[in-house]
């Protein structure tokens, strides 16, 4: 079939209605079209029918499909175009149709002849009766509530990230069965054939019988309390974040084990085969005898005092983590002789210097606070007062902790004016919510052990706020200052780079200490405004002065060669450019997406087409990337004479000599 109609021609059908479910005058709602003219018909009266926003969408649409159909063409993907409703006809011969991030609420008759349907990003609830021979079907990220009877030849089956609260019969020859982050209480029956099942973040309490032939499990993020027997040909096993007290026994060719955030006290045999284990936030008092092979060993925050022997004997190429653990000062002093030998070629381990802090009781939020705040003047309100709402807020208890804990830290020891720093910030913090959540959600991680992971957090924090800060336009008027935020940004990331590297050559490790020692020591040099000036345990961090000097000239002739390219991508200026200059920055954008359809249309025809790849889903991702990566390019060519336009001045400030 071919069609003669030229880009922009219409056909001669009536359209009722600009959106919504859409019929032609001249054939029956219950005739498909079955020549190309009455095809063209009724895709030019619903590219008609489109509202303003959509019409330029359903052009490109009715483009595609026909193309598709002369073409021959089995694949049909109408990403990205903004539609809210299809077509009532859609090619009859295709087999794949892939429809991502649009703003669908239903779909219409689907072809029958189809074999792979993904729709990702819309707003589906329902879906339509499925072909017979439907093999493959992906609905992710829709507000899907069910799913109606699913084809008896299905074998892969996507459906997460929808509002699913039960599952239709499976079919018996399914082999892949995705339903994470769902609302899911229970599982039916599992087909024989599955190989691979992932059902992490729903509501779970319990599993099926799991088939014989599973590899891959993965049930995070759910309410196990326990895990039924495993198949003995399960090489990877997720189930991280639920309410496990013990696990059955493990598979012998089993390679990941990731159950993290549970109950556990003890742990089963481990497999030979082992290579990766990552048992953190648990109850563990004791290890079992390490595989000689793992390759990554995560036991941070247990209750471990002391260690297997098998430990030092794995790889030099193993990470282990302890930290947050109450090793016994004799373990910790056997794991700093033995690591520091000469000779040593045993895994990098990180722990803590000082051993882990002892629980302590967390304080109401707003006593916590009143110790930073500047006292109210005769007659005002307490400035603490308004710190009992937040309290109620998530995360609250523990920033409430981190509070308390700062005033342990070298910092507030040393430097008078730390605390009016810290009174200053939670001023802001007060009066801005956003920042105030993402602040709390970081402190959660801040006081799992010494002092310096305390005030490494809260350098995290401030940074946090610088960019927030610009990103809200505090920066609108002040251009110097905006730079200035970001020349501090990006000398930080480089000297995590650098710290990063510097982890990497010592044996034991407290990669924290590492990481502000750093920061801490060229606070001066590098003009760093969110860094503190004092850190604890710098003596044991293994940054040595030419470390320091090295990585400040690293620094300085990085930026003096990298910041104009990198301040170009920041996502602050982009905000401060799209309020100052918003005509030519969405000139800009709309060019971007024109640029990424031109680009990926072009890598089909002249890659794809050639090399029989059309419909290839990981080709087809692999183009997209490039085309978007192409578009960005230029997008940020067309950005450089506006961004040089108003900040050229500033971006021309070298370091003075010493």
């Amino acid at each position: 079939l071919t069609l003669d109609t030229a880009q922009g021609e219409e056909g001669t059908g009536h359209a009722e209605g600009a959106s919504g479910t859409f019929r032609t005058s001249f054939l029956p709602a219950t005739t498909a079209p079955q020549t190309p003219a009455e095809y063209d018909a009724v895709w030019s009266a619903w590219r008609r029918a489109a509202p303003a926003e959509e019409s330029r969408g359903r052009a490109a649409v009715v483009q595609k499909m026909r193309a598709c159909l002369n073409n021959g063409n089995a694949v049909l993907n109408v990403g990205e175009s903004g539609l809210t409703t299809l077509p009532d006809c859609l090619p009859a011969h295709i087999t794949t149709l892939v429809i991502p991030d649009n703003n669908l609420t239903s779909l219409p008759a689907l072809p029958p002849e189809l074999r792979t349907l993904e729709v990702s990003g819309n707003q589906l609830t329902s879906l339509p009766v499925l072909p017979p021979g439907l093999l493959e079907l992906s609905i992710f990220s829709n507000p899907l509530t069910h799913l109606p009877a699913l084809p008896s030849g299905l074998c892969k089956l996507w459906i997460f990230g929808n509002q699913l609260t039960s599952l239709p019969v499976l079919p018996p020859g399914l082999q892949e069965l995705s339903v994470s982050d769902n609302q899911l209480a229970s599982l039916p029956a599992l087909p024989s054939e599955l190989c691979k099942l992932w059902a992490y973040n729903n509501q779970l309490t319990s599993l099926p019988t799991l088939p014989s032939g599973l590899q891959e499990l993965s049930v995070s993020d759910n309410q196990l309390a326990s895990l039924p027997t495993l198949p003995s040909e399960l090489y990877k096993l997720w189930a991280y974040n639920n309410r496990l007290t013990s696990l059955p026994a493990l598979p012998s060719g089993l390679k990941e084990l990731i159950v993290s955030g549970n109950r556990l006290t003890s742990l089963p045999v481990l497999p030979s085969e082992l290579k990766e284990l990552m048992v953190s936030g648990n109850r563990l008092t004791s290890l079992p005898m390490l595989p000689s092979g793992l390759l990554s060993l995560s036991v941070y925050r247990n209750q471990l005092t002391r260690l297997p022997e098998s430990l030092i004997h794995l790889s030099s190429e193993t990470t282990v983590n302890l930290e947050g653990n109450p090793l016994s000062e004799r373990t910790l002093q056997a794991l700093r002789e033995i690591t520091s030998a000469p000779g040593y070629s045993g895994p990098i381990i990180q722990f803590d210097m000082a051993g882990a802090s002892a629980p302590r009781e967390t304080r109401a939020l707003h006593l916590a606070a009143a110790d930073w705040l500047v006292p109210a003047r005769e007659g005002e309100p307490a400035p603490a007062d308004r710190w009992h709402m937040f309290g109620q807020e998530d995360n609250a208890d523990a920033f409430s902790l981190f509070l308390d804990r700062l005033s342990e830290t070298e910092n507030f020891i040393k430097d008078a004016g730390f605390k009016a720093q810290i009174s200053s910030w939670l001023a802001q913090l007060a009066e801005d919510e956003a920042l105030r959540a993402n602040t709390f959600a970081m402190a959660t991680e801040a006081t799992s052990s010494c002092e310096d992971r305390v005030t490494f957090f809260l350098h995290q924090m401030k940074n946090v706020q610088l960019v927030h800060n610009a990103e809200k336009g505090q920066y609108d008027n002040d251009l110097a200052a905006l730079v200035a935020t970001g020349r501090e940004m990006f000398r930080l990331g480089k000297l995590e780079q650098i710290a990063r590297e510097k982890v990497r050559t010592l044996a034991l490790v407290d990669e924290i200490e590492v990481w502000l020692a750093y920061q801490n020591k060229l606070k001066k040099s590098l003009g760093l405004t969110s860094v503190t000036a004092e850190m604890r345990f710098f003596d044991v961090s293994g940054v040595t002065v030419t470390d320091l000097q090295d990585a400040e000239l690293q620094v300085k002739a990085a930026e003096k060669s990298e910041f104009r390219e990198w301040i170009l991508q920041w996502g602050p200026l982009h905000r401060v450019l799209e309020r100052k200059a918003p005509e030519r920055v969405n000139a800009l954008r709309e060019k971007q997406i024109s640029d990424y359809e031109e680009t990926y249309r072009m890598l089909s025809d002249t890659e794809l087409r050639p090399s029989g790849l059309v419909g290839n889903t990981d080709a087809e991702r692999t183009i997209g990337a490039r085309a978007m990566e192409s578009a960005k390019k230029t997008f940020l060519d067309g950005l450089r004479p506006l961004v040089e336009e108003m900040l050229g001045s500033y971006l021309n400030v070298q370091w003075r000599r010493n």
